[in-house]
């Protein structure tokens, strides 16, 4: 498609993928490009195959959560022979926002094909020094080695890990908010990478482009790179990506002649793209998890029945099967509020257009609020294929999607509700959304600012399974006397036994919802073993007594 708005300056830039590839992709590239529905998805499906045509080596790739299993990140493994119908006979579904992909992944580790390819390519970037600097790991860039007689033979330097520990992901746990000057720019302002991929659409008849189904980092790491004549840019230009807003000095869009210097500099290269916009598997919300259904309607009740401090808040939800479920569920009760969140998902958009969402609001840079009736605020968005929830944004001037840096900071989130997923949590008060064991499993997003901002005035639901299967294949309790060593932690005790301004914090598993926060240690254990699964109770009140001295209703023998 030749776009009728491009400027001849532009159209003197484009080139095909391949010849993108050629041009921006060799050896020693440092590379950093959005995540989630930010993917610049083409050049991530056509990457591997580029740098073993080329046998390049040195690649840095500053990217978390992909989308989809690439051959960068996994490559022949899902070719496995059985894979396929491994899953199909298993049950090919879940409602956890990355659970098909994560089957997928798991399935591939327990077939003897699909674990040679895996461990093969794994080798293989380690050999070529290909390595993904990421604060954010998605089930495409986490597959686990199992330990087995093959693995144990084969490769037993990668046993028990997943990349985040093989020297192929090398972690920055940083806050959302923080991503670009962290993981992009060192902190005299100099690029730590010298290409910047995207996707935008085309200009408008204005000559105005936008960013479309997320915002993220995207925006800023753009306006770094083009400031800096170091930096290649390659921009995919995608007409499928609906046209979406910002709001005021927090933009999502682009006028086409802000890229006119980097085009006469020679470093600007356009790609004119037809991939589908990423999104999750149609039917990914359809087969529900007994557990997930379990804590999301225990939450839905407990917001429904305590209407005198629920209604009314910004509501907030995060990656993760049970958050999401518990939206939907608001659908059909009598809860009434508003919107501001990180992500917004199918559900939340429901809950607005059934006129259960009166508006949000924007956190300006002087840090005072402005209050947007009729709006939504996010900074990325995540749909299902084969739906028409990115239809719905096309122009929508109801929707404002801004940078992440501008939205998942802690004042947007006072006297707020949020619904957030986690793994484990301990008597310190230390709370993991991001690992098992010493590997890393996702990261702290916006885990940290959004939970900060809910401890002055909010309430914050924090869901979580009340078991996990380890390493080992055993059940475990996700309540720990102690956060086993080197897990990551997410947040800390004094985020939880603090807060202010009449907030509450709850914590959810399929056990019951109780209070958490603004309690003692010791009514801080008692609180969170009350809804521990009733296995590991007696074991988790011994240990509470052997180590603090806390005492239950039932004696505890000294």
């Amino acid at each position: 498609m030749l776009h009728a708005h491009y400027p001849k300056w532009f159209e003197r830039r484009l080139v095909s993928n391949q010849q993108a590839l050629d041009a921006c992709v060799t050896s020693g590239t440092r590379i950093a490009s959005g995540f989630a529905t930010s993917e610049p998805h083409t050049f991530y499906s056509t990457l591997w195959d580029h740098i073993q045509a080329e046998d390049l080596t040195d690649i840095s790739i500053r990217q978390g959560l992909f989308m989809a299993a690439h051959r960068l990140c996994v490559g022949d493994a899902l070719k496995a022979e059985g894979l396929l119908d491994g899953l199909v006979e298993n049950g090919f579904s879940s409602t956890s926002i990355f659970g098909n992909l994560a089957r997928l992944a798991n399935a591939a580790t327990k077939k003897v094909d699909g674990l040679s390819r895996l461990i093969e390519h794994f080798q293989e970037l380690r050999e070529r020094r290909v390595v993904f600097v990421s604060a954010f790991l998605g089930q495409a860039s986490n597959m686990m080695i199992p330990s087995n007689a093959i693995t144990n033979v084969m490769a037993p330097d990668f046993v028990g890990r997943n990349p985040s520990r093989m020297g192929i992901v090398d972690m920055q746990s940083v806050h959302f908010p923080d991503a670009v000057d962290s993981v992009m720019r060192e902190p005299d302002g100099r690029m730590k990478v010298n290409l910047v991929v995207l996707v935008m659409t085309p200009p408008d008849e204005t000559g105005v482009m936008s960013h479309g189904v997320a915002n993220g980092a995207t925006a800023d790491a753009l306006a770094a790179g083009l400031v800096d004549e170091a930096t290649k840019i390659l921009l995919y230009v995608n007409d499928r990506y609906p046209f979406t807003f910002g709001y005021g000095d927090a933009p999502n869009t682009l006028p086409i002649d802000a890229f006119q210097d980097a085009a006469k500099q020679g470093r600007l290269f356009v790609v004119e793209d037809e991939a589908a916009i990423p999104a999750l598997p149609a039917g990914a919300f359809d087969h529900p998890a007994e557990t997930e259904v379990a804590i999301a309607k225990l939450v839905v009740d407990h917001i429904e029945a305590n209407l005198d401090f629920t209604a009314g808040r910004a509501l907030q939800v995060g990656i993760g099967g049970t958050g999401v479920l518990a939206i939907k569920g608001l659908i059909d009760s009598s809860w009434r509020g508003r919107v501001y969140t990180e992500m917004l998902e199918p559900f939340t958009l429901r809950l607005y257009e059934a006129g259960k969402l009166d508006g949000s609001h924007f956190i300006e840079r002087n840090g005072t609020r402005t209050d947007l009736p009729g709006k939504i605020v996010c900074t990325f968005t995540l749909g299902e294929a084969g739906t028409d929830f990115y239809e719905k944004m096309h122009k929508n001037p109801d929707l404002i999607l801004a940078p992440a840096s501008r939205v998942v900071i802690p004042e947007g989130f006072y006297r707020g509700m949020g619904i957030n997923n986690i793994l484990g949590i301990d008597f310190q008060g230390h709370v993991n959304s991001g690992g098992r064991g010493h590997n890393h499993y996702s990261g702290i997003g916006g885990a940290a600012a959004i939970n900060r901002g809910l401890g002055r005035g909010g309430v914050a639901y924090l869901c979580m399974k009340s078991t996990h299967t380890g390493l080992d294949g055993k059940r475990y309790s996700s309540v720990f006397p102690f956060l086993p060593e080197g897990t990551p932690v997410s947040l800390t005790g004094p985020d939880l036994m603090g807060t202010r301004e009449g907030a509450r914090f709850f914590l959810a598993t399929e056990q019951g919802v109780v209070r958490i926060n603004a309690l003692s240690q010791a009514d801080f254990i008692r609180a969170i073993i009350s809804v521990a699964h009733p296995d590991f109770r007696e074991e988790l009140e011994r240990r509470a007594f052997d180590e603090f001295r806390v005492r239950f209703r039932t004696p505890i023998e000294e």
